[in-house]
C-alpha cells in the first residue's frame, strides 16, 4: 500500500505539473539530466498497477543506454499515452514490452544524430487497424469506442518537442511503437 500510495502522490505532483505546463504560456520543454530508464520504470509501475493479472508487463532495458536531457514529465506522459493504448488493445490478456536501445547516426526528419535513445513500447494484440495507420497521430483520431483521439497525437507534439519522433509498426499479433529521442547535439 505505501508503494502505491506514494506512486498517487507522485503521479498527482506530475500530472499538475504536466496541466501547469499546457494551460501555461508554450515555453521549451524543461528538460534536466535523466535516465530515460527511471522514466521507463515509473511508467512500467503504472502500466502494472493499472493491467489485469493475465497481462505480463515486461522490460529489456540496454544498460548502456546514457543519460539524457529530458523534461520528465513530458516523456513519462508520451510513453504512458502509448502504454495505456497497449494495454486497452489487449483487451484483458497479452504482453506488453517496454525496451530500450541506442542507436547512431540516426536520421530524426532532416537533422542527424550521433546518438539517439529509442524506446520501444510492444504488445502482441490485434495491431492497428490498416485504416488508421495515415491518421493515427492526428487529434481526434481514434479506433475506440471510449478513446478521444488524443493521447497519440499528445505524445507525438510532447516527444517532438524534445527533437524526437514517434513510428510505429504494426500487424495483427505484433504492434511496436519506437519513440526516438536524440541524446545529443545534432551534427
Amino acid at each position: 500500500l505505501k508503494e502505491y500510495t506514494a506512486i498517487i502522490i507522485n503521479e498527482a505532483d506530475r500530472l499538475r505539473a504536466l496541466v501547469d505546463t499546457m494551460l501555461g504560456p508554450a515555453g521549451p520543454p524543461r528538460k534536466q539530466p535523466l535516465s530515460v530508464h527511471e522514466l521507463c520504470e515509473h511508467v512500467y509501475q503504472l502500466l502494472r498497477s493499472a493491467a489485469p493479472p493475465e497481462v505480463q508487463i515486461e522490460r529489456d532495458y540496454d544498460p548502456s543506454v546514457p543519460d539524457g536531457r529530458f523534461d520528465r514529465n513530458e516523456i513519462i506522459q508520451a510513453l504512458l499515452n502509448i502504454g495505456r493504448n497497449s494495454l486497452q488493445a489487449l483487451a484483458g490478456r497479452g504482453r506488453v514490452l517496454l525496451r530500450t536501445r541506442t542507436l547512431s547516426n540516426l536520421n530524426i526528419g532532416p537533422v542527424r544524430h550521433r546518438l539517439v535513445v529509442c524506446v520501444q513500447i510492444e504488445d502482441d494484440g490485434p495491431g492497428v487497424p490498416a485504416d488508421l495507420h495515415k491518421t493515427l497521430f492526428y487529434p481526434l483520431v481514434t479506433g475506440k469506442a471510449e478513446g478521444t483521439g488524443l493521447g497519440l497525437s499528445v505524445a507525438q507534439d510532447m516527444v517532438a518537442r524534445h527533437g524526437g519522433i514517434i513510428e510505429f509498426e504494426s500487424r495483427p499479433g505484433l504492434t511496436v511503437f519506437s519513440i526516438l529521442l536524440p541524446l545529443e547535439e545534432s551534427t
